[in-house]
């Protein structure tokens, strides 16, 4: 092997590392996007559940009032 043959395949390995590590970035920023603004709760729904409460509340009401008519 020559060493602009070697040279190459360095540059090669250091940019696809470049490009793997912002993958990782990007996919990291997808899966966690409030991560960074409010770690607490880190479930989708519990956050749904916990800053919409109205639709929970009629929710548990309707059930309620299914299982007191039986």
């Amino acid at each position: 092997m020559s060493s602009t043959t070697d040279i190459s395949l360095l540059e090669q390995r250091q940019c696809l590392s470049r490009r793997l590590q912002a993958q990782r970035q990007v996919i990291a920023r997808q899966l966690e996007p409030d991560s960074a603004l409010n770690g607490y709760p880190r479930s989708r729904t519990m956050r749904f559940l916990t800053r919409q409460p109205a639709p929970l509340i009629r929710l548990v009401l309707g059930v309620a009032a299914v299982l007191r008519a039986r």
